[in-house]
């Protein structure tokens, strides 16, 4: 590993949350023109980004929301009813 794969590495997060000015993104894509190594690596940080997205705006179906919460309540009383706790 080079210093300019160091450097676009210790970048590529900002690269893509395009938090990085023209000049600096144009310098990674050229390095991963270049660099096959860091070239997948960066494309696959954009795919599993793109999927943490998708999968975070995808509905719950309402049959887990209401067994999620049932268990909560349950830990939560759980907690509440523990020998020895002063909080009851």
């Amino acid at each position: 590993m080079t210093e300019e794969c160091r450097r676009v590495l210790a970048s590529v997060s900002a690269y893509l949350d395009g938090d990085l000015d023209a000049t600096t993104c144009e310098s990674i894509e050229a390095h991963c023109g270049r660099c096959a190594a860091c070239a997948d690596v960066v494309a696959g940080l954009r795919q599993t980004v793109g999927l943490c997205q998708q999968a975070g705006s995808a509905a719950v179906p309402e049959a887990v929301r209401q067994r999620a919460r049932a268990r909560v309540r349950r830990l939560l009383d759980g907690a509440s009813n523990v020998p020895g706790d002063s909080t009851n």
